[in-house]
This record gives structure tokens, sequence and C-alpha cells, in this order.
């Protein structure tokens, strides 16, 4: 992650929001504004425009469709490694280039790898705009790949793995758990990478990778801001159009709905002195039918203003110290989760019993009322309309509706589809992926637990109380 995001320290706090929507039946579609273009040029590069004056600033998005769910044996840690590879420079423009030219215009970049795709951004002034595109469709073919651009990389790279994932216990819990939890799925890796992976990797395998991924038929651009369409268009024909219909594509993903998970998952991790037993349900890609529905549902369920497993388990009857929901989707389907953490005194069989219990009362949905409903309704849309003052966070909105659901436009039905959804298509989803099916448990212990907790940990509750 570079500068320093990646998408899987959104799962450490707590799993992906779904506020990107997809489909739902019966909305009615908000037509894209004037002046969107929607195109995929003749090398295969989608391009995507939403022209609007009233931004400021210029955002662009370059989406590649290779993330660490792609990566082969041989290629592990790829995805992340070249998350910084592609600032190395090429022949016509140096390494540094990229970001002095953001700073003279006191515009911002990054870059971030998640299991899908590895995507890059600028947002800056218009002023800047053009040598943002030359530099981006450079760097799609020409980038310098050599052994000490790669060295220097590897160290980087090493380094933020050290200070992410090895000193954080719950980095750590969290990748052995998707590592046990999704088996042999290509969502078992993480998108960090591991140090051994990043050792590993040698200069012909990244430079094959780059020839085989990193080229116009397997990215995504997307601008957003207060550009002129047609001439931005013509611009980008020029100069992403010339460049060479090569690589190749990487196989789909698999989806992770009707996968196959273990019936349990048990691990043990320096954690402070809790244990803590989730229950995973497992999600519908975002391409389905009823992603709208599920989006409202799981902002019901694990938001801080209405979690009401926390509420039970926590407030109500004093048997976790602490509680919660969270959801995690990603392009092939997600888990919603309900955690538990109690102090290490209590039995596994019986912290799932004070879970289901729980769960249990869940399902008699006192939870979904037209209050909480039209609240979290409310929450959504208002995000929504926040977004629109940000040529960032529509640029994404739009790259991540063409590339996880099929269609950047859909990115402009999210308020019709949150405005559909009622009690009972909640109630009716809340059935289908909760109710009725039988979770995957997940228990995690710590490994060394102070002797007085031991002794007396059975009177938490009591003293709670």
């Amino acid at each position: 992650m570079r500068r320093w995001r990646t998408r899987w320290s959104l799962v450490v706090a707590g799993g992906l929001s779904l506020a990107l929507l997809g489909h739902a039946t019966d909305t009615a579609a908000s037509a894209p504004p004037r002046g969107f273009i929607d195109r995929v040029l003749g090398n295969g590069l989608e391009v995507t425009i939403l022209p609007d004056t009233s931004l400021p600033v210029v955002a662009t998005r370059v989406t590649y469709h290779v993330g660490a769910a792609n990566e082969e044996p041989n290629t592990r840690g790829f995805a992340h490694l070249f998350e910084h590879l592609m600032f190395g420079g090429t022949a016509t423009h140096e390494k540094g280039a990229w970001e002095a030219h953001h700073h003279r215009f006191g515009g911002y970049d990054n870059a971030n790898t998640g299991w899908d795709e590895t995507t890059y951004e600028s947002e800056i002034p218009p002023a800047g705009f053009h040598q943002v595109l030359v530099m981006e469709a450079d760097r799609m073919v020409n980038l310098r790949l050599d052994q000490e651009n790669l060295d220097n990389e590897k160290r980087i790279v090493t380094e933020e793995l050290r200070a992410t994932a090895e000193n954080d216990p719950i980095n750590r819990v969290l990748i052995a758990g998707l590592k046990k939890l999704c088996g042999g799925h290509p969502y078992a890796v993480t998108p960090l990478g591991t140090k051994e992976d990043i050792a590993a990797a040698k200069l012909d395998r990244a430079r094959d990778f780059y020839a085989r991924y990193y080229r116009p038929r397997n990215a995504h651009l997307v601008i957003v801001g207060p550009v002129n369409g047609p001439a931005t268009l013509a611009e980008v024909e020029k100069l992403f159009g010339p460049l060479p219909a090569t690589g190749e594509t990487p196989p789909d993903v698999p989806s992770l709905e009707g996968w196959k998970y273990p019936d349990r998952v048990q691990l043990k991790e320096d954690l402070p002195p809790a244990e803590v037993g989730v229950l995973a349900y497992p999600l519908p890609p975002p391409s389905a039918a009823d992603d709208a529905v599920l989006s409202v549902m799981t902002e019901m369920l694990t938001s801080a203003q209405t979690d009401p497993f926390k509420e039970d388990l926590v407030r109500r009857r004093r048997q976790a110290v602490e509680a919660g929901g969270y959801a995690l989707m990603l392009r092939r389907g997600g888990v919603l989760g309900f955690y538990s953490a109690v102090l290490p005194y209590r039995r596994e069989a019986g912290q799932f019993h004070v879970m289901e219990e729980s769960m249990g009362k869940l399902a008699r949905m006192e939870w979904l009322t037209d209050e909480t409903l039209a609240g979290v309704k409310r929450r959504l849309l208002r995000r929504f309309e926040n977004q629109r003052y940000r040529a960032g966070e529509r640029a994404d909105e739009l790259a991540q509706n063409r590339w996880w659901r099929g269609d950047a436009r859909l990115a402009f039905e999210q308020t019709d589809r949150i405005a559909a959804v009622t009690r009972t298509d909640v109630a009716a989803a809340f059935d289908r992926y909760v109710a009725r099916v039988k979770p995957v448990r997940i228990y995690v212990q710590p490994e060394k637990v102070p002797i007085l907790i031991w002794l007396f940990g059975w009177l938490y509750p009591l003293v709670m109380r």
C-alpha cells in the first residue's frame, strides 16, 4: 500500500461498507447526467468520463483488473508489489515525476491494492490534468523494471508488512482466519502478501506479470471533474488508443456463493486476554438482484447507531465485553459476521450458545421497524448526496460499479434503489441469508491468559449487572 493505504485496513476496521450498491428490482432508474461518456477503445481500455463544472479538481482513476486473487503460486504478493513499482518511472519520466507533478499543482495521489483490482488515484486542478493522462498512458506500457527498482520496492514493502501485519496481532489473526475460512478459494490470500512472497519475487517474473496484466485490455480509466467530455475523450483516444492490445485477461475469480466452507475454524494468537467467537454468514456477489436490500440490511445490523446484536449481548444481557456485526464485501461475494468477545472463563460451547440466543432474538425482527429503516435509509442517502461534491468518491463509484456490477451507469441509480427498499424486503433478505443458514463458527483464543482472569473472570457478568 502506498502512502499508506490498502483495502485490507478496511477489513481490520470492521469490514468493507456496502455503500456502493448494486441492482434492485422494480425501481425507477436515474439516467446518467448529460455529457456522461462510457466507451471501450479498440485495444480494450474501458473509459468513463463524467464532466462536472461544479467540482474544483479533476479526479482520475486507473483501475487494473488484477489483484491478489489473480496471483499464481509464483507471483504471490505481486499485486501489492506493483502498487509500488508503477511509480518507478519510464524512459521519458524519471522516478518521482508523478509525485513531483502532483505536489507542484497541490494535487493528491495514491494507490491501493485489493483482492480484485489495483487502483491508481489522482486528484488535481484542471491545469495539471493533461500531464496526468500523459504519464498514465506512458507507464501502462513503458514502465522501467530493473533489478535496482525491484530490490528497492521489495525492501519498502517488506518494512510495510513488518509494521502492518507482523506487529499487529489483529491483522495476524485476520490473515490466518481468512486462509482457513476460504481454503482453496483465491480470496484466501491477503492483498498484503507475505515477506516470503516478496523475497521470492524475481525480475523476470515481474516483467512477465506486467506484460500480461498491466495492459489496456485489463484497465478502466475514469475521469470526473470540470472537463470537456468530447475533447477529453479525443485526448484519451490519442494517448491510449495506439497502445497495443496485447497481454491477457486473468481467469475470473469463482463466486463465493455456494462455496464449501468449514463448519468450524479455531485460531490462537497473541491477543489481549479475551476469547472471540464469530458467526459468519456468506453473502452473494454485489451483482445479485437484491444487493441494495442487503446493503440496507447490513447497515442496520452493523452500524454503531443501530447494532442490535451488541445491544442485546453487551448492553442488555451483559454477556460479553464487546460484540457487534460487520460486513465484508468483495467482487465475487462477501460475508456478514457477528462477533462476541469475553474474558477467557467460558467454554467455547457456552460462548456460542449465548451468541445464538442473541441471533434468535434478531430473528424476531424487533430491530426492523419503520423508524429504524427510515433512519438507515436517510443515512445512506445523505452519504450518497455528500459524495456528489467529491470528485474522487464519484470516480470510485463509477469504477466499482463497472467492475463489480457490470455497468458504470448503476452508480447513478443508487438513491432510487435505496429509496425503494421496504421492511418486507429486509425481512426476506434476513430470512434467506441469515435465519435459514448454518453459519461458520470461528473461535479465537489468546495464547497467554493471566492467572487472575482464569480464576475470577466468571465474576465479570455479575459485577457488570
